[in-house]
């Protein structure tokens, strides 16, 4: 129970470095100099990374170790369509039932009118404020009833978190986001789910050419000559 609750804690701190970019794309993760900075063994470490390596965040290469996989536009937009697929198909769900009162998207978006941009680069805050966004679409596919669509969502979230942290703390863009999310739920209470489908899957892809221009300055920074930037 001990490595498993140690491991849990070394887990969350490496998903989210690497999902705020403190951690980057093609860096190799250093076990003994990690377990050091941690005050943890290699054992729960170890365990931690194999964990990662299933989320598709770290690779472990033979004969070089564990780095931090790579981004790419090929990856993006694979990740985003699926994404756009399972969102509006949970619009598709909520249409078929005659659901126009989304209570917990609602509450979501409430929240995130709250919300004020990280103002230093602390990691975890950082990581709370992508999370805190992203709950209105996670509430959104919570409310299509449908529990194989929450299980891919959450399999591909912290993938889809990397690119969403390129553009989520630009000034200003998170307050246009609010408005189409208002916009979005306007729709869905006038029954207008075609419309509302259209507008989402709109919101959704409009981020890719500012995340696009993101990846291809990471694409020009030098390898370190330790580990190569692995591509899913």
């Amino acid at each position: 129970m001990e490595i498993i609750g140690v491991s849990e804690s070394a887990l969350k701190y490496i998903r989210v470095h690497i999902i705020t970019g403190v951690l980057s794309p093609g860096q190799k993760l250093n076990e003994i100099e990690l377990a050091k900075s941690l005050g943890i063994s290699r054992a729960p470490l170890r365990e931690a990374f194999r964990i990662l390596e299933n989320e598709h965040l770290v690779v472990s290469i033979p004969r070089k170790g564990c780095c931090v996989t790579g981004l790419s536009m090929r990856d993006c937009q694979e990740i985003f369509g699926v994404r756009t697929m399972m969102e509006c198909f949970a619009v598709d769900l909520i249409g078929s039932h005659g659901i126009r009162e989304l209570p917990n998207v609602e509450t979501a978006l409430e929240k995130t009118a709250e919300l004020r941009n990280p103002e230093n680069m602390d990691a975890y805050a950082k990581f709370n404020y992508l999370r805190s966004i992203a709950d209105f679409h996670i509430k959104l596919l919570e409310a299509a009833g449908n529990r194989k669509i929450n299980q891919l969502y959450n399999a591909i979230f912290s993938s889809l978190a990397r690119y969403q942290s390129l553009y989520t703390y630009i000034p200003g863009l998170m307050e246009e986001s609010q408005k189409e999310h208002e916009h979005f739920l306007k729709l869905i209470k006038k029954g207008k789910y075609t419309t509302a489908k259209e507008s989402l899957s709109s919101h959704i892809n409009k981020f890719i050419p500012l995340i696009e221009e993101k990846v291809r300055s990471l694409e020009k920074i030098e390898k370190n000559g330790v580990c190569e930037a692995v591509m899913f």
